[in-house]
């Protein structure tokens, strides 16, 4: 550490908190400023960043670890930033994703005033299918219809949005809500309010707005709330949506103790509610704010991070939802250089796949685990064909909808609903595990370290407060375990990780960008998206589209618009198949002597 590192170094906090930091990344862990916006782009080392600002401040004296919140928005990373404070040396910070930090609020809450909790509904879609079907002429419900309903519920109660102003609000928003009109909307979801009431029932949605009344109040209990979390670090800031900040102010109170980390290129979820233009309005929302940045990536190569970014230069200021697409003119580079990216176009998704297996197996090191190579699309249906593919060739896969499932998972979460809701967690998983059920030891280990995460949130659970903690944690699949594979993902699910070689396949028009973005944020949107799928990759990548598909094998289909700042980057060409390329010459002979024989 150097002497002028040393000397703000407090003498209570370990020297360890600042070993191997850049400059920037220094700055960020030791600012004075109680009011700090640390805008991180993809592979800075920002999770780093915030971890070691947490215990810098703990080991200070500036931050109390039993009033210290980190809120995070998956319980993956929540439980990451407890492992590595931990490390740290810090004990007793409370890192939770929202939902579960508000649940564990309002349990405090009901349990101080001798109050019965609500049931929790982990899933409003069952409820919205009756509501459908119920309005609908031949009591039929159409899947997509569903999908797109809950949609708009998810965004109007993101957005603070009243079903009897949905109309409005979706109009100027410029959302279609799938084939229904905006009255039918507001009307079911009206009618989906009214069905809460009736049942007794409260969803994830009213968890944050029943948290954020609470601490809005001048009672004794909104004291008692505002005095457990005095500190406030909130990851990912670029995702946060209108009806999450409420409740981040209303934790905040108008206190000067905040620190957020956000990127504004990584802002993919403006479709479903959240506001990306906090990010950038932070200073004007929070008067006294101090900016930092981080745009050293060091992650990816230097031919990765052109790649990268060369698609946003391409697209202009980010479009009319004020979210710009901030491309840094030239990011200062710390990895070491790497292979360019690769380009490919085939003429239909057969020989696409062929080629990217050829691709897997040449950047696969010998000894390498397969799951340290991702293919990436953006949609789960464009993936279903990869998978097949490289299961016939004999690349092992985690195929879309299985990532994420410990085998007896299933089997061990309906024995664990079956037990009583009064139970502690912890002895009904002793019980469990005494009636050795098979296939359930993987998922045994996983429920125990996820009962040990839930009491950091809610103390000594019970089986009940564990399966709402596991809703109100929006833990829709569960770790996997052991099993090898490359990874495939949409984009939206890649967000957060990274993979030493990651193929991005499908980019086509209609795809990338997607058809139904229309709008210029929408389109802003799809750019940023790109942006986060072509980031993943730490040294190789690929890109590649196909013509033709399968299931429309007489539509053409032309590369997306966004390839050209790829290939400008300097991506090669994917070369073509020798097989290939010698029946196009044979081919071309046959064509070029009946031309001959004609004239």
């Amino acid at each position: 550490m150097s002497p002028a590192a040393a000397e703000v170094c407090p003498p209570a906090v370990p020297e360890a908190l600042l070993a191997g930091l850049s400059e920037r990344q220094r700055a960020a862990v030791t600012s004075d400023a109680p009011l700090l916006c640390v805008v991180a782009g993809a592979g800075s080392g920002k999770t780093t960043v915030l971890t070691r600002r947490v215990a810098w401040r703990v080991h200070g004296g500036s931050a109390a670890p039993d009033h210290t919140l980190v809120v995070t928005f998956t319980r993956k990373a929540a439980h990451e930033l407890r492992v590595r404070l931990r490390r740290l040396g810090v004990e007793g910070v409370t890192a939770s994703t929202i939902h579960a930090a508000a649940y564990a609020e309002l349990r405090r809450h009901w349990a101080d005033t001798g109050a019965r909790p609500p049931a929790l509904l982990h899933d409003p879609q069952p409820v919205l299918r009756r509501l459908l079907a119920e309005t609908s002429s031949d009591g039929e419900v159409d899947r997509a219809l569903l999908r797109a309903l809950a949609t708009e519920l998810s965004w109007s109660r993101a957005r603070l949005v009243a079903p009897g102003d949905y109309p409005s609000a979706a109009a100027e928003a410029r959302r279609h809500g799938g084939t229904m009109a905006a009255a039918r909307v507001a009307d079911l979801l009206a009618r989906y309010e009214e069905e809460k009431r009736r049942r007794g029932v409260v969803d994830l949605d009213d968890l944050l707005a029943r948290a954020a009344e609470l601490l809005e109040s001048s009672g004794a209990a909104a004291e008692a709330a505002r005095w457990r979390v005095r500190h406030l670090f909130v990851d990912e800031f670029q995702d946060v949506n209108p009806a999450q900040w409420r409740l981040l102010e209303a934790w905040r109170a108008g206190r000067p103790d905040l620190c957020v980390v956000g990127d504004p290129r990584q802002a993919i979820y403006a479709w479903n509610g959240s506001d990306p233009t906090l990010l950038h309005r932070l200073p004007a929302l929070v008067p006294g704010t101090a900016v930092l940045e981080l745009d050293a990536n060091h992650r990816s190569t230097p031919q990765i991070v052109a790649a990268a970014t060369a698609g946003l230069r391409q697209g202009g200021d980010g479009g009319e939802d004020g979210a710009r697409a901030e491309v840094p003119s030239g990011p200062p580079v710390v990895s070491d250089d790497g292979p360019p990216p690769v380009l490919g176009g085939f003429e239909d998704e057969v020989a696409e796949a062929a080629a990217l297996c050829r691709w897997l197996r040449g950047v696969r090191r010998p000894g390498q685990p397969w799951r340290h190579l991702a293919v990436l699309a953006r949609t789960h249906a464009r993936l279903e064909p990869v998978a097949d593919a490289l299961g016939a060739a004999g690349i092992p896969v985690r195929r879309p909808g299985t990532r994420g499932r410990t085998e007896g998972v299933d089997e061990l979460l309906g024995r664990l609903r079956r037990l009583p809701r009064d139970q502690g967690v912890r002895p009904g998983l002793v019980d469990l595990a005494a009636e050795e059920v098979a296939d359930t030891e993987g998922a045994l280990a996983l429920f125990t370290q996820l009962a040990e995460d839930c009491a950091a949130d809610v103390p000594s659970p019970s089986v009940g407060a564990f399966l709402d903690w596991l809703a109100a944690s929006r833990m829709a699949q569960l770790e996997e375990g052991g099993r090898d594979g490359v990874e495939l993902a949409t984009f939206h699910r890649a967000k957060g990780l990274q993979w030493p070689a990651v193929a991005v396949v499908g980019l086509e028009a209609g795809t990338v960008p997607i058809a139904f973005a229309t709008t210029a944020g929408a389109l802003a949107e799809e750019r940023r998206l790109l942006y986060v799928a072509l980031s993943r990759a730490e040294r190789h990548l690929w890109c590649s589209w196909a013509t033709r598909s399968a299931a429309t094998p007489d539509r053409l289909r032309t590369p997306s618009p966004y390839l050209e700042g790829i290939r400008s980057a300097g991506a090669e060409s994917e070369p073509l198949d020798p097989g290939r390329a010698l029946g196009r010459l044979a081919d071309l002979r046959d064509r070029l002597a009946a031309a001959g024989r004609a004239s």
